[in-house]
């Protein structure tokens, strides 16, 4: 029996909007909009490299038209604080892995595509939770609502076709109109 394989697009509409939205709208979180930078501009440039290639960009919109990188900075300055010690962390193990594999690189964002793309595949391959994190935080920043930092000009939005009226009337659907009920 073989199955067909979901596309990376289909995958990320499918199976990442739930945690997307449960991530963004938990309870008690406090506001992004009063949050600021908390990341320095190399490791910046490392994010979004890592998220470029997380969500490249194809014949739709990736990570970087999207600013997943805004998102996933301002999140760390509010709501998920508490994951900075792991994002410093696992970003200067990105280096120092960009450093072995290329002598002389300056940080990750600094590596070719093949270098960049085995050492994805080589976090991927450990479990990595920095990782971890950072697909999950990618896929978030993605899809969230743009006035939390990412999803810029609703690129993700549009990728997964989802209609941003956020002001809905009846009727909802072809179950909701006149004459829906069987008689």
């Amino acid at each position: 029996m073989t199955l067909d394989p979901l596309s990376r697009r289909e995958f990320v509409g499918a199976v990442t909007g739930s945690l997307a939205a449960v991530w963004v709208a938990g309870a008690g979180r406090p506001a992004l909009g009063s949050a600021g930078r908390v990341l320095e501009p190399a490791q910046l440039r490392d994010l979004d490299a890592l998220t470029a290639l997380i969500l490249p960009t194809d014949d739709t919109p990736g990570a970087r038209e999207a600013r997943v990188v805004d998102f996933i900075d301002r999140s760390l300055g509010s709501f998920a604080a508490e994951q900075r010690p792991l994002f410093a962390a696992g970003l200067a193990d990105l280096n120092t892995r960009a450093a072995r594999r290329v002598p002389g690189a300056a940080g990750f964002a600094a590596l070719g595509a093949d270098d960049a793309t085995a050492l994805l595949h080589e976090l991927d391959a450990e479990h990595s939770p920095f990782f971890e994190v950072v697909r999950v935080a990618t896929i978030t920043g993605f899809l969230a609502n743009p006035e939390y930092g990412g999803n810029a000009d609703k690129a993700g939005w549009k990728v997964i076709g989802f209609d941003d009226r956020f002001v809905w009337s009846a009727p909802f659907g072809w179950y909701d109109g006149e004459g829906s009920v069987e008689e």
